[in-house]
Order: structure tokens, then sequence, then C-alpha cells
């Protein structure tokens, strides 16, 4: 088996750490609700008295303010909707649905509770530590729920990771994977019939598909960080690779030969004649999404972007990013994201709250938001994956390594520019591995 399967007994977290002081997390989040917390995160119900009466509902009387990171429209808008009516009728709690979108979360959610607004919980893009003291510790609600042993223990510990006393302020759920999306269709076409794992198994994939008039490689300028910064990362590891864009350490050698594997690829025509020209969703839409050309570094998420285009026949294919002879982590090390909950200390109720989060990424919800979305189950015991994502379980399953976004390579925003730039112009042929590195020193100098 691949070094990167053997390596399963560790657990190593490399998330993108955005630390923020925090008061601990003790039982305090949690002493403002009933007793009855463990109760509530089950979705029970109890009697309001004996011999016939009515049955009050758990939740009965509570109302939660629930800010979405979501469109209404969106396909994970139009799941949580029906699942919130659903969370309703069965606990008789009122929820407040808002549907803000990426900005109205962004901008508006913290003035909103600084301006002491109602509300009670909220989802978005994960790592919420920079909402300090707004957000609760989750760690009761989770223990009193046994809520862990049914998610990914790596995600699980990427979510503490962000936070000073690691410890819980949100919940993971729609996960994604980052690697290569290919056309399966087309690696037929070509003869491949597996998958590459080490990187001369790469090259020789790229060399069949092109010897069967097939364009192996594209990408666009907001993508062209992942395929670098994984190779790179590969070499030196997630944190030393944000070292190297925040230090402006481009003139170590697995720079360089990082560099020289792509001038390779470009030489040799392995990347699509219009790459040096994609600007966002050029590559994915107009050459991926068509068929013209088989393989594009990227996350998971680009099936639902694509969806439109592609149809439902498409053949998706995932594989890891490969291995490097000389690297320190194998396929067990890789780039997975997602986007998380989390209840604010607003919230007057917070077991609702969380029993409506709950309910979200476990069982029935959980699997519908994945499959209406095309998008990663939370829930481990969701085995039935969408089919067109159903080849990044195996890699999921097995990661004990978690790469920040991009190997790394984003965590400097200052030289993101110049590195699109420079990372389009290598890809392209249109300047060589050492001018890469020349032009990326004199960008970090300013």
């Amino acid at each position: 088996m691949k070094k990167a399967l053997k390596r399963l007994s560790s657990l190593v977290v490399c998330g993108t750490l955005s630390l923020t002081l925090f008061a601990g997390c003790s039982g305090s989040s949690s002493d403002t609700s009933s007793t009855a917390a463990g109760s509530a995160v089950s979705g029970s119900t109890s009697a309001s008295a004996s011999g016939g009466e009515t049955v009050e509902k758990q939740f009965e009387g509570v109302k939660l303010v629930y800010w979405s990171n979501w469109e209404a429209t969106e396909p994970q808008g139009v799941v949580i909707t029906e699942a919130v009516k659903a969370f309703e009728e069965e606990t008789g709690a009122t929820v407040d649905l808002q549907f803000k979108g990426r900005k109205g979360i962004k901008e508006g959610l913290i003035p909103a509770l600084d301006a002491d607004q109602q509300v009670d919980m909220f989802d978005g893009a994960q790592n919420k530590s920079n909402y300090g003291e707004r957000i609760l510790c989750l760690e009761d609600l989770v223990k009193e729920a046994d809520y862990e042993k049914d998610t990914n223990p790596v995600l699980m510990e990427l979510s503490r990771s962000y936070y000073v006393d690691s410890k819980l302020y949100e919940i993971p759920y729609q996960m994604k994977a980052n690697g290569y999306m290919y056309n399966k269709a087309l690696f037929e076409q070509a003869g491949i019939t597996e998958v590459p794992s080490t990187w001369q198994e790469f090259l020789e994939t790229c060399q069949k598909l092109k010897d069967a008039g097939i364009t192996p490689l594209t990408t666009d300028d907001a993508y062209a960080m992942q395929a670098f910064g994984m190779h790179l990362a590969r070499l030196i590891g997630s944190d030393e690779v944000k070292k190297v864009v925040n230090e402006g350490d481009w003139d170590r050698p697995e720079v360089l030969e990082t560099a020289q594997a792509f001038e390779e690829l470009a030489s040799k025509g392995y990347f699509s004649a219009q790459v040096g020209s994609n600007v966002w969703p050029t590559g994915q839409n107009t050459e991926l999404a068509t068929g013209l050309a088989a393989m594009y570094c990227v996350g998971t998420y680009v099936v639902n972007e694509t969806k439109n285009i592609t149809g439902p026949d498409f053949q998706w294919g995932f594989f890891g990013y490969p291995e490097q002879e000389n690297g320190i982590n194998g396929l067990e090390a890789m780039v997975i994201g997602n986007q998380s909950f989390a209840i604010t200390n607003k919230c007057k109720a917070p077991e609702a709250a969380f029993a409506l989060i709950k309910m979200l990424t476990r069982g029935e919800w959980d699997a519908k938001l994945a499959e209406e979305s095309l998008s990663l189950p939370a829930d481990i015991n969701n085995t039935s994956w969408p089919e067109q994502l159903a080849d990044a379980k195996p890699y999921m399953d097995n990661c004990t390594e978690i790469f920040a976004t991009s190997g790394g390579l984003e965590n400097n925003p200052e030289i993101t520019p110049a590195l699109k730039e420079n990372l389009m112009k290598l890809y392209a042929g249109a300047c060589t591995a050492q001018e890469f590195v020349d032009n990326m020193l004199a960008a970090s100098k300013g």
C-alpha cells in the first residue's frame, strides 16, 4: 500500500490557526439553560401532566433567530428551510430563519450582535475565532448529546484548533475536499484505468492523455494557488508553506523544486493552451465542464458550481494530490474544509439551538443537504455520498492531517495578487521556475 495509508495512527491538524483570546469554555456556556440538556438535544418530548392531558413539545414557546449565509434559493437554503419547518413541528419551537448571504454574515453579524440585536445562531465559513466572546463554547452541549462520535474526528480537532483554549465553538458541516477533480470518460478514452498516487504516476497520466489528443490540465486565476500550494506542502508541510508566504522565504530550495515541477508540466504541453488568460470561471466552465480538459486541481464544490453545464451524466472523479518522492507526508494529508454552525452569547435557549444544529448535521437532513448541494455529509453514518463525489470518500476516511487552504499558500493576502499573476505565467510557460522565484522574492520585498 502507499505510504499515505500507513500513517493513520496519528492525528495531526494543520488547519489555519487564527487565534483570539477567549474566556474559558466552562459549564457556564450551558448554565443559562435547564439541566435537562441531554433530553433537549435528543429532540424528545415531555408531558405537562399525567393522565392523558396534552403533551407539551420539548421547546414549546422557545423562539430562535437563525441567520444563514446561504441564499433562500440555493440548494442549501431550500433544504434548511424544509428542515427548520420540520424542527418547528417536532419540537414546538419557532425559528425566525433569515437568509443573509455571505456578505450579510461577513459584514452585518458582528455589528448586529454588538448592537444587542437578537441572533441566536448562525452558519458560515469555518473558523469563527474572530467573533471572540460573541459565540458560546459548545463542549458541554456536545458531550451531553454524545454528538462527537458521529463526526470525523479530524474535522472536530480542526474546529477546535482555531481557538486559543483548544475548545469547541463551532460545529462543522457542508464538508469539501481538495485535490484533482477529473473527467472519468476522458481517462477511459486515454486507456487510464487507475488514478495516480505519486508524482511519477501523475506525469505518466498526463502523457497518456496528451497522446490521446486530450488536454490534461487547466485552471483559473482564482484557484491557481491550490496545486502549487499542495505540492509545496507535500515537501515541507503546511506550516512551513505559511512561513514562505508570510516571511518571504521564496528562495527556499523546495520552492524552486515545486516551480520546476510545474515548469515541466508547461514545457511538455500538459496545460491548456489558454490557461495563461483564464480568469475564473473560464477554465472550469469552458474547459473542464465541457470535456475539453481532463483534470483541474480544486475543491469538490466545483461539481455544484458547474452542474448546470455538465448535466447529470458527467462522470466525475477525484484523487488526492500526488505524493512526492522526497516528501514529508502522503495521501493522508490533504486540504479539507467546511461550513460551520455557532450559537451566539445572546441565545437564551442554547439547547434548542443545538438541537436544530444536530438535526441539520445528522441523519436525514444531513444526507439531504449533501445530496441536494452535491457536498460531503457531516454524519459519518451517512455512507451514501453523492455519486459525483464518491471517489473522495476513501481519502476523507483516511485523512489524519489537514493542510491549510491551498496548503498554506493563501495565508498572506498581501502577496496573493503577485502570486496568482506569476503562477498563471508559470503554468502557461511564460516564465521559468527561476524567474518565478525571482519575481516572488521581488514582490515580497515590496
